[in-house]
Order: C-alpha cells, then structure tokens, then sequence
C-alpha cells in the first residue's frame, strides 16, 4: 500500500498493479468472467487473519537498549493491528460484494453468454434470435459502515483492500486479446468543505493519480452541476471496471451545502443505481442523520446488511486485544498485565482501540528513561488526564450511552500533533539526562584519575597500606616528593618517604585525651615495626646484644668484606 499525489491536501490512498493471472473460480455464475477470475481467490479466514494482522518486529532484549533506541521502538505500536471477527466479517463483505458486483458486468459479450448458461443453466433462451441475451440486473449495492470516532474502520477498510490488487492489467484471456486495465477498488475522502460537487470532482482526481489520465481536465469543469457529473462517473465505472467504491468521511457532508438531506438522499441512491457499482459509505454517528430509513432499505438490496462499529465492550475480546498489545513493552523492566490495568485502560478509552493504543505508547514514553519505569494504572489515568483532553467529549458520550451527544460528535483522534510533541519531548528528557549522566561519569573517571597521577596520593597509599599511619603517610609522601621535586622517579621517592616515616623525624599527631585532675599523663612507648631484612632491625638486636651497628651488620651479612671487590689477580702480573 502506498499513498500517491494529494487531493486537497490528503493523500490519496492507492494500491499494487499487477499483471492479470485467472483462478478459475468453483462458483458457476463467476465463470468465465475475465475480472472475477483476476481476482485473488476466495481466502478462508486463518489466512486473512495472518494477512490483517500487523505485529511490530520485537524481542524481549530490546528492553535492555539505551532509553532513546527503546522511545523510538515504542513508536512501531502505532501500527499494531490484531484482527477481531469484525475485521473477518468486513473481509468476507467485501469478497462477496465485488464479486457479485462484477458478476453482471462481464466484459467479454461471448464469455458472458458462457458465464450466463453456466450460472442460469435453466434460463430460457432464444434459439431462433443469435442476438438474444437474457438480462440479469446486479444486486450488489454495498453497505455503510457508521461508527466511533477512532475504532479503527478506516485502518479496516484499507487492511481488507490492501488484499485485492487495485489495477489488474488485462492483455490477453483465453487466447484472446483482452487488452484493458481493470480498476478493482477506490476509495475516496469527502472534501473538508462538506460539498457534493467536491466529492465528485475527488473521483476524477483519483483516477487521474492511480492511472494516470486527464479525465479531471476534461470533465471536472466548474459550470458541470453534480447531475452532469454523475452520467460521466458512471461511464469511466463501466470502462474502468470499477469493483468498488468507497465513500469515507461522509459525516464531513453539509446538508447545507448539499441542498439539504433529502437531496443529499438522492444523491447517494443516483449514485449506486447509476454508477452501477457496490458503494461502501464510511462514518462517525454524526452521520446517522444521513440514514434515513428509505436509503438503508435501498442499501440492504444486496443482502449485506449495515455495520454498526462501535467500541469494544469490556469482555473477553478487550482482554484479548490488550494482552496482544500489552507484549510490545519496552521498559527496563517487565509490567506484567493486571485486571486493574486492563480495565484502568478500558475507562480510559472506552474500548476505542486506536486510543488505547495511543494511551500505552504515551505511557511507555513517559517512564522510559526514568528510575522507575514500571507502568501502574495511576500513571495511565495520569497520562490520559493530561494528554488526551481532546478526546473527552467523545469518552464522556460513550461512558453515558448518549447517543444525541454521539451523533453531534465528529472525529476526534488524538491529536498527532500532540503525539509527536509528546515523544520529541520524552527523547528531549532522555538526552539531557543521558548528557548529564554522561559528564558526572567523565567528572568521575577525571577525579580517578587525577588520583592515579598524583605522586602524593599514591606514595601515601603505599605508606598505609605498610602499616604506617594515615596522616603521617601523607606528610611523609609531601616531604619526599617536595625534595626531589618533578624530577623524580617513583620509586626512589617511594624508599624516601618510606625511610622518612621509619626514621621518626616526623611524628604522626596525637589524640588528646582529657585527663582528669591530679591524673599523670602516662607515657606510652611506641613498639617498632620492621620488615624482613631490615637493617634497623639487625642494629637493634645488636644494641640489645652490646655489639655496635657495623659489627651487627657485619654478622648479618649486610657489609661485604673489602677483598670480595678486589680482582685476586691484578691484571699485568705474573
């Protein structure tokens, strides 16, 4: 599906083109009928709920990605659609409307006197007259599909065509040419200005974008009335092959601008009966008006029946769609669905499922990013008061089952504007706060650092952890690093500080003891503390031995004996 050139500013919602390929179709009166059989075929229901359903590509992982890449996943559920039976009745609509619809207009006169005797193969028939063929009237009529603001019949409607090919291009059907493009759907907007004569003009226009033509040059004429027009619209159906029109918006329709609602009644009835083909009307409730009895009666011909869209109720298909959509969860850590959640997400959006999946995706956005990022019901009523104020007239109406307040509604989405204010505003917060998460790792890892390259810090260090005591460490490691100022090397002032401390030339200061009165201050010897072969330890033991230093360190080892550095054999001697 892609959308083409605009109209008036909208998109123009078009489809594939694709070669013919004929299905021979089992159903006797779609035989031989070139745009029958160039349809898909018959598709059971499994398969249009795989086709239908649209799933964001997702795992479990991602809930482990920056909070940026998760905010910006969380906008895939936007295109979430799981298919609900509605969804499967609308497609079987559809499949029986534009087949009975093309059954009487077979494009080939000598496959229509085949498909006729193969449907009808009890129907009179003239032998004597060559040119006689019996006339069979086409019931298909189509239907209006009139429901809420938001429940999802514009997504539907364009699910289920997107099925059907939009321009099958005919060359050649059963060894014979057939060159002719067949027009299998179109669907167009009403005008914002509510216009009869607009929507006509729209039909031009579409046809010109999909196809390729001029016929807007050519017929859309400002001095045309609608009654000029309609004659025209029906031609361009019949060469065309138009399967089926659809009508959206049409609560956009002034009865003003129209004439009022009887002409506006009329126009509608000209336009299947004239056009020929199935017309499908799309609304909100503000079109009920429309309606009148006389038109659905006209409409209900063709057996299909009208289809009321509303919300969904609060029962086991809520439940089943809220735990399809409830799997794409981005947040750090899992929300597991509750009943309070579910029906917390019902009042909010009165089963309207294009809200409730606006609703989740603002609530995701809103923690993504935060310290808590788990979803409560809370934040969802929290989300909904300040996000979705546009929508409340409409929540309101179907909360009270007022059906007047309905019918006076016209579209009321949330607002996309606001949605994408919401989100450039939640990817705002989580860059700044990633920034600012990022420059005090950078002030941190900077003060590590400074520490590693301070010579002071890391000489003290090791003076504590060898047992010498914290401050003195420190004045040691300063008075050692001041000598050799910053031509040093570390681990000669390292022997320095360390000898410095062992020395006692500096002295570690004191904790002061109160002393109570009359109480002597008792002096307390400090005990030494050596390391395996340290000189200081072997001079001590001699003292206490009555030895001096060099006869000590003699013994130990320490002084060599002068004749160890003396060659025994003087070069040039004998």
């Amino acid at each position: 599906m892609d959308v083409g050139q605009t109209i008036q500013g909208k998109p123009v919602f078009t489809g594939n083109v694709v070669k013919a390929q004929y299905n021979p179709e089992e159903e006797a009166m779609y035989k031989h009928n070139a745009f029958i059989e160039a349809l898909p075929p018959i598709r059971s229901e499994e398969l249009v709920a795989r086709m239908m359903r649209r799933q964001p590509a997702y795992h479990d992982n991602e809930r482990h990605w920056a909070a940026h890449r998760r905010l910006q996943a969380v906008q895939t559920i936007a295109n979430f659609l799981e298919p609900l039976p509605i969804h499967l009745d609308l497609e079987q609509r559809f499949s029986r409307m534009i087949r009975n619809g093309y059954m009487a207009r077979n494009p080939l006169s000598a496959e229509w006197v085949k498909q006729l005797r193969s449907g009808f193969p009890n129907i009179f028939w003239d032998e004597k007259n060559d040119d006689y063929v019996p006339i069979i009237r086409s019931t298909a009529a189509g239907f209006t599909i009139i429901g809420t603001s938001g429940i999802g019949k514009t997504t539907a409607i364009e699910s289920v065509l997107s099925m059907y090919p939009q321009v099958i291009i005919h060359t050649e059907y059963k060894n014979n040419a057939f060159d002719r493009k067949q027009l299998v759907w179109l669907k167009l907007d009403c005008t914002p200005d509510g216009s009869i004569k607009g929507l006509c003009l729209n039909f031009f226009q579409a046809i010109d974008t999909i196809l390729g033509t001029n016929y807007y040059r050519k017929f859309g004429h400002s001095r045309r009335t609608v009654d000029e027009l309609l004659p025209t619209m029906a031609m361009l159906a019949s060469a065309l092959g138009i399967g089926v029109l659809v009508i959206d918006e049409i609560q956009r329709l002034s009865l003003a601008k129209s004439g009022g609602a009887e002409k506006m009644l009329n126009f509608f009835v000209q336009l299947i009966n004239t056009i020929g083909v199935p017309v499908v009307l799309i609304g909100t409730f503000k079109a009920m008006q429309l309606m009148t009895k006389e038109f659905s009666q006209a409409r209900r011909s063709a057996g299909q029946g009208d289809l009321v869209w509303s919300n969904l109720p609060n029962d086991e298909f809520w439940d089943f769609f809220t735990e399809c959509l409830w799997e794409y969860q981005w947040t750090n850590v899992p929300t597991k669905l509750t009943q309070d959640l579910k029906d917390v997400l019902y009042d909010e959006s009165q089963g309207i499922t294009d809200i409730a999946v606006k609703l989740y995706m603002l609530a995701q956005w809103s923690v993504i990013g935060q310290a808590d990022e788990r979803l409560t019901p809370r934040l969802i009523r929290h989300i909904a008061n300040e996000s979705l104020s546009l929508c409340k007239p409409i929540l309101d109406a179907l909360r009270s089952r007022d059906m007047t307040k309905l019918s006076q509604i016209s579209d009321v989405y949330p607002p996309t504007d606001e949605l994408d204010k919401f989100f450039h505003s939640a990817v705002e917060r989580v860059r700044v706060e990633g920034t600012l998460h990022t420059l005090r790792n950078q002030r941190k890892a900077n003060r590590n650092s400074d520490e590693e390259d301070n010579p002071v810090l890391q000489i003290a260090k090791w003076l504590i952890t060898a047992g010498v005591e914290p401050t003195l460490a420190r004045q040691c490691a300063v008075k050692s690093v001041e000598h050799y100022g910053t031509n040093y090397d570390l681990q000669t002032a390292m022997k320095a500080a360390f000898s410095l401390a062992m020395s006692g030339e500096l002295q570690a200061p004191k904790k002061s003891v109160e002393m109570k009165q009359g109480q002597k201050k008792k002096r307390t010897k400090l005990e030494n503390i050596y390391f395996p072969e340290d000189i200081r330890k072997y001079v001590a033991d001699g003292t206490e031995k009555g030895i001096n230093a060099f006869q000590s360190l003699t013994e130990a080892g320490i002084i060599k004996q002068a004749d160890e550095f003396i060659s025994k054999k003087v070069k040039g001697t004998p």
